[in-house]
């Protein structure tokens, strides 16, 4: 990154929520809003979409920021992972910029950031043995269903990226389909679709209960590793 850090960096995120915490934490963003930072809202499809639409308007690296699925069981809610590459759902591997996630990794050591890979999906993972099949595939240590759609557009237009993501819901654990119904296509999430499907499966309601607390974990270690990261990230 050449032509300034941050002016030239375009960010990719899954959650509405996650392009608040990191507009927070990296101030030149906020000018106009959304130029920068565009939510995904968990479609491979989509990111690739927008990340290109990022380097149209001028970005020259492109992250993948948010929050990611546990795929190795000795990562916990609120581990970093900073990927060294994205697995695609094909097998192909592209490989992140080493010296900026090198950098990043370095002003991020009091966390303890993983360097290893992240498989991307095409669709959530939502059982313990789906994510327990791609670990076994990949080696990877976690999933996300935005990050391989940055990692293609970076590659086909010859800009370096980076993946930053922060565990939520851990191997072991599913992910109750109540949690999918209220995600929108720009990221945010909506009360009443996830109520109505709680009215008509109520034994969803702990395993919701712990997924929105290991959200809230990984959104605040979101929070953490931006404002420690911030220069960093910016080039």
């Amino acid at each position: 990154m050449s032509c300034g850090g941050v002016a030239c960096l375009g960010a990719v995120v899954g959650l509405a929520i996650e392009r608040t915490i990191l507009r927070a934490r990296l101030p030149a963003f906020r000018r106009p809003a959304d130029l920068w930072i565009l939510s995904a809202g968990a479609s491979p499809e989509r990111a690739e979409t927008l990340a290109d639409t990022l380097i149209s308007r001028g970005a020259t690296a492109l992250l993948s920021f948010g929050i990611a699925g546990g795929l190795d069981p000795a990562v916990r809610p609120g581990a970093v992972v900073l990927a060294d590459e994205i697995i695609l759902p094909d097998g192909t591997r592209l490989g992140a910029d080493i010296a900026w996630a090198d950098r990043v990794a370095a002003a991020a050591r009091d966390m303890t950031p993983h360097r290893a890979p992240i498989a991307g999906t095409a669709r959530m993972l939502t059982s313990a043995d789906q994510k327990s099949e791609l670990r076994r595939r990949t080696g990877a240590v976690a999933a996300d269903m935005e990050s391989h759609g940055v990692a293609r557009a970076a590659a086909a237009c010859g800009v370096p990226f980076l993946v930053l993501r922060v565990i939520a819901d851990p191997a072991g654990r599913a992910i109750p389909w109540s949690a999918l119904a209220g995600m929108g296509e720009d990221g945010t999430m909506r009360a009443w679709p996830v109520l109505g499907r709680l009215l008509r499966h109520p034994w969803e309601i702990a395993a919701l209960a712990r997924l929105a607390r290991d959200s809230r974990q990984a959104h605040a270690a979101l929070g953490r590793v931006a404002l420690r990261c911030a220069a960093a990230l910016a080039g």
